[in-house]
């Protein structure tokens, strides 16, 4: 991609991530551009190899047919990686989203230095196997646990100490995106693991026709991401969503870390770390067992963003398996209606399917974001 994108440039490319294929009379109605702006930059984006003509279609007018347009796939590429404190994903992805190459590899222990030189090396492992030219990969995104670190990347300033769990005690003092940066020769986002979940499904997953919604994340620990106008919201200090603040952790807490704990306590080889979860077998009353557990947590959050946000739906994403996430989501629609006021209408609980990706996928959805789309303006 050659050059900065302007403001509608990006609108557009906005407009075709969510609505799909488009006219150019669609999208000057849509926009509220004239035909010959609109046309202009259709044309700019299609130079620049981000849109692609498709066939013709009526476009409820009279005269000939319209020429459908969308995003091209090749037109861009982004690189995620995932910090986890045993062990380090990253993918490849295109435009549209679509994953191009992934891999994973176990770490001893999460070193800044060792794990900035192995992601340097997996992005050229991910180059090689997508047979992607480097120059055309227009960023990379980092994400990993902790409280406002995603402060960088939405310009926003930090409130004193960027937390993280004890475990990442050494990058607490760095600049962590220019530390990815100088390995990987790459600028580089850096936001915690559930708002970059969040922003997977706003542009590829469950919630991609969605304009407002509230995601709550659940990996070894409890946290989420809210949209409004389909723009992320980060709160004054990049500190919003952060559910597991409202939950002790000597209580009952719907977090991964939790899960493993009452597994632990009830099966005989029970799944170590939180993603041997999706290989493991777990007994579908100890699923049963550990929703009812944490159940009232669930809902009560649930209602209260239901109640403040006036949200199109809750999403239920991050690192459990399906079969933990589907019941969790069933039991929500049960119970969560009976807890609002008829009035008030409650919204759709909704499982994402980007939970095997989601933090790959949300940490290169990052440079897509802050490169291609107008909420990051």
């Amino acid at each position: 991609m050659d050059g900065e994108l302007g403001y509608n440039e990006r609108r557009i490319l906005d407009l075709l991530r969510s609505e799909g294929p488009m006219s150019r009379v669609g999208l000057a109605r849509a926009t509220g551009l004239t035909t010959p702006s609109l046309s202009r930059l259709t044309q700019s984006l299609t130079n620049n190899r981000l849109l692609l003509d498709l066939h013709k279609v009526r476009d409820g007018q009279r005269g000939k047919p319209a020429q459908l347009i969308k995003i091209n796939p090749d037109g861009a590429f982004a690189m995620g990686i995932a910090v986890q404190s045993e062990y380090l994903s990253a993918c490849l992805i295109d435009l549209e989203g679509n994953l191009r190459a992934s891999v994973a590899r176990n770490l001893a222990e999460a070193d800044p230095a060792v794990v900035a030189s192995l992601s340097a090396k997996l992005l050229d492992q991910l180059l090689a196997e997508s047979g992607v030219a480097r120059r055309r990969v227009i960023g990379a995104g980092v994400c990993m646990p902790g409280v406002a670190i995603g402060t960088y990347g939405a310009g926003l300033q930090p409130g004193g100490q960027t937390y993280l769990p004890d475990e990442y005690e050494a990058w607490k003092e760095l600049d962590i995106p220019a530390h990815f940066q100088h390995a990987l020769h790459l600028p580089t986002w850096l936001e915690n693991s559930s708002k970059a979940a969040t922003l997977a499904d706003l542009y590829f997953g469950a919630a991609q026709r969605m304009r407002n919604f509230a995601a709550i994340h659940i990996a070894y620990g409890f946290g989420g991401g809210l949209i409004f106008d389909r723009k992320p919201y980060h709160g004054t200090l990049g500190r919003s969503a952060e559910f597991g603040g409202l939950f002790p952790y000597e209580e009952a807490r719907p977090s991964g870390r939790d899960l493993l704990a009452f597994l632990a306590a009830r099966m005989k080889k029970p799944p170590q770390h939180i993603r041997d979860l999706a290989r493991a077998t777990i007994p579908e009353p100890l699923i049963t067992e550990w929703i009812a557990r944490v159940g009232p947590s669930l809902v009560d959050l649930s209602r209260h963003l239901a109640i403040l946000l006036d949200i199109e739906a809750i999403v239920l994403n991050g690192l459990l398996p399906t079969a933990v996430l589907a019941p969790m989501a069933q039991m929500l629609r049960e119970r969560l209606p009976h807890t609002i006021p008829t009035s008030l209408g409650t919204p759709e609980i909704v499982v994402s399917q980007l939970a095997k990706s989601g933090l790959d996928l949300g940490a290169a959805s990052l440079p897509l974001h802050y490169v291609t789309s107008a909420t990051s303006c």
